[in-house]
């Protein structure tokens, strides 16, 4: 792109975010960061002809294309440009990203976008804005978290670039970053935000397994430790789960009043930390979720590994029983769904599985 058609492109999406927002700053600001970041980027092809450029990084280009192509043609994800363009930066992360609950339930917080609708979490480009709007909420009393994302998804609407630090992770993280992002521009319902998150985490996951299995084979050292992560990742959900468990029963007592309700959480959150603590080491095998402290956690931290994972089962019963273990057909099943079920789709799904 060049800098006079860049400058057209910033100029008319902050016109249009200007009229859709009413004037809301945090439109145009994101919007010029992130317009600012794609016309940074570099075509894919041009950086790799540079001859200074490391064995590394060529090596990263080429999973992201076998990854790339093992998407639309063994996955049956939507053919697009994303990860054609290379964004160079310190920062080892894209942006820092809001969510938030109620203190005392798990009443999820949504903030208002136009065309997407309400979605769960708002991003920010610049750390202190998104620590401002933590305070701002957790003023306001809710349960707040702030977390790094290395991508996200445009949706179409946009080319989403590759990005520096990203040369750094595993074969396998790119496979399921890629994938989980490909599954968003392949299928995104409106109003269906459990649904959107946990439909590309599935297939992230699915597909990033059966990437490893085509490329090495299913017994190879990679599947190998690719199993022994997702283990854990398993296995930390599991101890969310039995954690928000106990908690919701609590938030549902009426008796009690939020003084109470709130005593009580806390009471809960250290004892799961202690329990956690206390079994790390025969749970979990990576250093990050061994080390990782129970007791600084909330219902934001809870409710969005509940966005992402919830209902994983269901969606592994549709892979199983209407997909017959196929990921092409897995895709193209809940698209038709979801093409008559909008975002009533999770219920249908469980109709038609209930009706076997």
């Amino acid at each position: 792109m060049s800098p006079s058609l860049a400058r057209i492109v910033v100029a008319s999406v902050i016109a249009i975010l200007l009229t859709l927002s009413l004037s809301s700053c945090w439109y145009v600001k994101q919007a010029g960061y992130f317009l600012s970041e794609r016309a940074r980027a570099q075509p894919v092809s041009k950086v790799r002809s540079d001859p200074t450029v490391s064995v590394s990084v060529q090596t990263f280009f080429n999973t992201v294309d076998q990854v790339r192509n093992f998407s639309t043609t063994s996955i049956g994800l939507s053919p697009t440009k994303n990860y054609t363009r290379f964004v160079t930066q310190e920062k080892k992360y894209v942006a820092d990203v809001v969510s938030a609950c109620a203190a005392d339930s798990f009443e999820r917080h949504y903030w208002s976008y136009p065309i997407l609708g309400n979605l769960p979490y708002k991003g920010f480009y610049e750390k202190a804005d998104a620590q401002k709007e933590a305070a701002r909420l957790k003023k306001a009393g809710l349960d707040v978290i702030v977390r790094p994302v290395e991508a996200f998804s445009s949706l179409g609407y946009f080319t989403d670039p590759l990005y520096s630090f990203m040369t750094e992770y595993s074969e396998d993280v790119i496979a399921e970053l890629i994938i989980h992002e490909s599954a968003h521009a392949t299928l995104f319902i409106k109003g269906a935000d459990q649904f959107n998150e946990e439909f590309a985490t599935f297939v992230g996951r699915k597909g990033t397994e059966r990437y490893l299995e085509e490329l090495y084979g299913p017994h190879s050292e990679q599947s190998a430790l690719r199993q022994a992560r997702s283990s854990d990742s398993e296995a930390f959900v599991v101890f969310l789960k039995e954690t928000a468990i106990m908690l919701d029963e609590l938030y549902r007592d009426t008796s009690l009043t939020t003084e109470e309700k709130l005593s009580k959480k806390s009471s809960i959150i250290m004892r799961r930390a202690d329990t956690y603590h206390a079994e790390a080491a025969t749970r979990f095998f990576s250093e990050s979720y061994l080390a990782f402290d129970m007791a600084a956690i909330n219902n934001a931290f809870i409710d969005m590994y509940r966005l992402y994972e919830e209902d994983l089962g269901l969606f592994e019963d549709w892979f199983n029983k209407i997909a017959a273990g196929s990921l092409p057909e897995f895709v193209v099943t809940l698209k038709e769904l979801a093409s008559g079920a909008k975002k009533g789709i999770k219920k249908a799904m469980a109709e038609r599985l209930s009706a076997l």
